[in-house]
C-alpha cells in the first residue's frame, strides 16, 4: 500500500512520548538534587556576602555593628544608635541557623567579638557549601559533616 500523505502514525507518536516519559523519570531525581544543592549554596553565599559587607562597613565607618538572624531574615544593625538602626537586611528562603544564639557583634575594627558556625539546617545531599565558620578575624565557608563545619 502506497501512502500519499506524509506524517507520523499514532503508534509512532505514542512510542516517542513513552521514550520521553521514561527519560524524564530517570533524570528527574538527579536534577532535583542539583537544584536543591544550588539553592543551599546560593543562600549560604548570600549570608557570607552580608557578613563580609558588615565587616567592611564596621571598619570603614568605625562603628560597632551587629549581624543577626530574625525569622527568615539576616540583618546588619548599627549599635551606635539607640535603638539600634537597621542598615541592611536580606531575606532567606531556606532554614539557616547560627550556633551562638543568632547574633554576631562586629567591632569598629572589623573583627568579631564572638565566634560560631552558621549552617543550613535542612536536609540535602552533599552541597558544595552549607556552613560558615566565623572566627575573630575570618569568615570561611565549608561543608557540615554532622558535628563540625569542614572548611575547604
Amino acid at each position: 500500500m502506497d501512502r500519499k500523505i506524509k506524517g507520523f502514525t499514532v503508534i509512532e507518536l505514542l512510542i516517542v512520548i513513552a521514550i520521553i516519559a521514561i527519560i524524564s523519570a530517570v533524570i528527574y531525581k538527579p536534577i532535583s538534587i542539583k537544584i536543591q544543592q544550588h539553592k543551599v549554596n546560593s543562600e549560604i553565599k548570600k549570608v557570607y556576602g552580608l557578613l563580609q559587607e558588615a565587616r567592611m562597613l564596621a571598619f570603614s565607618r568605625k562603628k560597632s555593628l551587629q549581624f543577626s538572624f530574625s525569622g527568615s531574615n539576616a540583618c546588619i544593625y548599627d549599635l551606635s544608635t539607640s535603638p539600634p538602626t537597621q542598615i541592611k537586611c536580606i531575606s532567606l528562603e531556606l532554614p539557616i541557623s547560627f550556633s551562638s544564639g543568632g547574633n554576631l557583634k562586629i567591632t569598629d575594627r572589623g573583627t568579631f567579638s564572638n565566634q560560631g558556625t552558621i549552617r543550613y539546617t535542612g536536609s540535602t545531599t552533599t552541597p558544595t557549601v552549607n556552613c560558615i565558620v566565623v572566627s575573630t578575624t575570618r569568615v570561611k565557608m565549608g561543608v557540615w559533616d554532622g558535628s563540625n563545619c569542614k572548611v575547604k
